[in-house]
Parts: C-alpha cells; sequence; structure tokens
C-alpha cells in the first residue's frame, strides 16, 4: 500500500493542476480539512472552491514517506509548488497527510503544511 499511496498522493496534485475537483471531491473523505502554511483551514467545499479557482503550473512530491497503521495512513513529504500568474514566490510547502482506508479505497483526510520555504531563501 505504501507504492499505491505515494502514486495516490502526487495523483492529488496532478488533479489540483488540472482543477479536476470532481475527481477530487471522491478523493477526499466529507470531513476533510487543508490547513495552509499560513495558517487558514478550509473544509471540503471551501477547499475544492479554492481549486477550482487555482492558477499553479507545479505541485511536485518529494520525499515522500508512508506511515501506514491498519486503515490510517500518514504521509509526509515536501511539496514543490509554483503558479503560472506568478503572484506569489515557488515555494517547498513540507506537509503531513493523513489517508483513511474507506469504502474500500485510500482517501484523503487532512492535509496540514507544517513549513513553508520560499525559493530562493
Amino acid at each position: 500500500d505504501s507504492d499505491h499511496l505515494i502514486i495516490l498522493n502526487q495523483r492529488i496534485d496532478d488533479l489540483v493542476l488540472q482543477r479536476n475537483v470532481n475527481s477530487l471531491d471522491s478523493m477526499c473523505t466529507d470531513d476533510f480539512v487543508f490547513t495552509h502554511g499560513n495558517g487558514r483551514i478550509e473544509n471540503k467545499a471551501n477547499w475544492l472552491k479554492s481549486v477550482g479557482e487555482s492558477n499553479y503550473s507545479v505541485r511536485k512530491h518529494d520525499s515522500v514517506f508512508v506511515q501506514q497503521h491498519d486503515d490510517i495512513a500518514l504521509v509526509k513529504g515536501k511539496l514543490y509548488i509554483d503558479r503560472h500568474d506568478k503572484t506569489k514566490p515557488a515555494k517547498y510547502s513540507y506537509y503531513v497527510r493523513v489517508f483513511a482506508f474507506r469504502n474500500n479505497r485510500w482517501q484523503l483526510v487532512s492535509h496540514s503544511a507544517v513549513r513553508e520555504t520560499n525559493i530562493g531563501e
């Protein structure tokens, strides 16, 4: 399952790049929470709305580690983020994600950015 979760983890961000909120909706639990690096917290509906309005050019994972506990998995890593519009500098976001095995599949329960670093700092 670790390899599958690493692939799923990147797939989620590939769908963010595509603004594919319909697919993301089914990949996240109903109680999904996204905590941004600036401390802003969004529920599933608000996060999907943000994704639909986003303008990312890159969301690529690095240094990903999976810690699995039966039907719960923590996925930790570093996410390189850049935007098409360059309104914000490119950055690395260090994160922890929680996945749960529900309805016979892995779904994302939570994303928490634990530190962000602008490229060049």
